[in-house]
């Protein structure tokens, strides 16, 4: 579920007081906005939890191309899970988003205003195109006689005043301090950007909204399927004995290992069922006070 954040309005003449409230972004259940965990309230993004996560196709049993992510076979041709890397964590989509290519973590498109210059997935769309040194193309520079970059369109173009649309000039910038990430309420007020996150400036004031996929935890946006940050309250998904946790559709659940199954609140052997009356050959199957053997009930004896 993409959470969309409050955002308060503010006129003109209440510009300078926008300039305090910049930078509040993400979840408004949180008290300040960009926690950097630090405390170690939660996991890295994609932190192993228990054999379930990162285990290789012949030790987890998932078929070819495949491997085991928090309990789940997944491909890795996924973005979400890294493309294969072992620790599962998504590829970070800085101001884009990303695909897999060669298990490796690409960009597929960039959000507006922004351009992957360096070809490089890591970093995402690393470059801003409203900036005079890459105004509207990577490494397209703004020279003396247009030296500020404006908005034009969808993009950018080399401009020598600032017009009506976007009449502050902030370095070599021509902004509206109203929706100019990078200058949000005045110059050099730049809203902080989040990993997973569309980051706006509306009404002079910042804000955030994880993407699609990603739910917010902690000042960051965390993948909806990890289960040390699952669901709206991010729970940290209890593992048990012989299972790795998982979080499928915002619920943690268990995936049991080998030749293991669910039962009861317990990863329960196979082998188990082959004599147990209340759980006869599958879990729950009672006997109804006769004797299993070899998972099948075997008739009460008389009395």
């Amino acid at each position: 579920m993409m959470r969309q954040f409050s955002v308060s309005s503010i006129s003109a003449g209440a510009l300078a007081l926008a300039l305090l409230g910049c930078n509040a972004i993400l979840d408004n259940r949180l008290a300040d906005a960009l926690v950097s965990d630090e405390a170690g309230t939660l996991p890295a993004q994609g932190a192993e939890q228990g054999p379930g996560a990162g285990e290789t196709p012949s030790s987890s049993g998932c078929p070819a191309g495949q491997q085991a992510c928090f309990g789940t076979c997944v491909s890795m041709t996924d973005p979400l899970y890294g493309c294969g890397d072992p620790s599962c964590g998504p590829c970070s989509s800085a101001h884009g988003t990303m695909a897999c290519q060669g298990r490796q973590c690409i960009v597929s498109a960039c959000d507006p205003g922004y351009a992957d210059c360096n070809a490089k997935g890591a970093d995402g769309c690393e470059v801003d195109l409203s900036r005079a040194g890459t105004c509207g193309s990577c490494n397209a520079g703004c020279g003396a006689a247009a030296p500020l970059c404006a908005p034009s369109g969808p993009s950018f173009q080399c401009t020598s005043g600032c017009a009506p649309g976007a009449p502050l000039a902030c370095g070599g910038e021509c902004v509206d301090p109203l929706s100019s990430v990078n200058d949000c309420g005045g110059c050099n007020i730049k809203c902080a950007g989040v990993a997973n996150a569309n980051t706006t400036c509306n009404a002079g004031v910042c804000a955030s909204a994880c993407k699609a996929q990603f739910h917010a935890c902690a000042g960051t946006c965390v993948a909806r399927t990890d289960p040390a940050s699952c669901g709206a309250a991010c729970t940290r998904c209890p593992v048990l004995a012989g299972g790795s946790a998982t979080c499928v559709n915002d619920t943690c659940g268990t995936k049991c290992h080998g030749q293991s199954t669910l039962c009861g609140g317990k990863c329960v052997g196979d082998s188990a069922f082959a004599s147990d009356p209340l759980n006869c050959g599958v879990c729950g199957k009672s006997c109804a006070g006769g004797a299993c053997v070899k998972g099948v009930c075997a008739a009460p004896a008389p009395p």
